[in-house]
């Protein structure tokens, strides 16, 4: 899956609806490196899920505001993992429209980005409109959406099936 992922770019974001799999697929990648952080800032649901699966170098930080997670992603690129995984990325910026809240995240990845990978997760609005689209396409260097078990973008295609021992893909 991280193959696919990271075939054109160290940052990569991916974006969809709710419920189409953003964070297990989060965690597969995160589980598919040797040392990898997985920042949350959608709360505890995903706890349920690791649970389930084996999980041997991963750190995991839940994060509730926009400062928390700036500092996560400070603390994150002092240990200097494989991966860097964010789901999601926006949620304070669609609660606030506070862009500083958005760019200066968006920016110290970037910049961890040249040592490291990035994985950063969007959600979409009930329009299917990306809140803070501009940023998102402007710092990723690949951008691939989530659909009905598709990870689609550039020209490629990678249909995945989740199970109980995590992702299975590109089918």
């Amino acid at each position: 899956m991280s193959e696919f992922i990271f075939k054109e770019s160290n940052l990569v974001s991916i974006y969809g609806a709710s419920g189409r799999g953003k964070t297990i697929i989060g965690l597969q990648v995160a589980k598919e490196f040797s040392r990898s952080i997985f920042i949350s800032s959608e709360g505890y649901i995903y706890k349920s899920r690791v649970s389930n699966i084996y999980f041997k170098n991963v750190l995991f930080a839940d994060v509730s505001t926009s400062l928390e997670l700036m500092n996560s992603i400070l603390k994150a690129m002092l240990l200097e993992p494989s991966v860097i995984v964010v789901d999601t990325i926006n949620k304070f910026y669609r609660i606030d429209k506070k862009y500083k809240g958005l760019l200066y995240p968006l920016m110290l990845l970037s910049e961890y980005s040249k040592y490291g990978k990035v994985l950063l997760f969007w959600q979409v609005s009930m329009n299917n409109k990306v809140s803070g689209e501009k940023f998102m396409r402007y710092f990723s260097g690949d951008v691939l959406r989530l659909a009905n078990g598709n990870i689609i973008g550039n020209l490629r295609n990678c249909k995945f099936k989740i199970s109980e021992d995590g992702v299975i893909g590109c089918l």
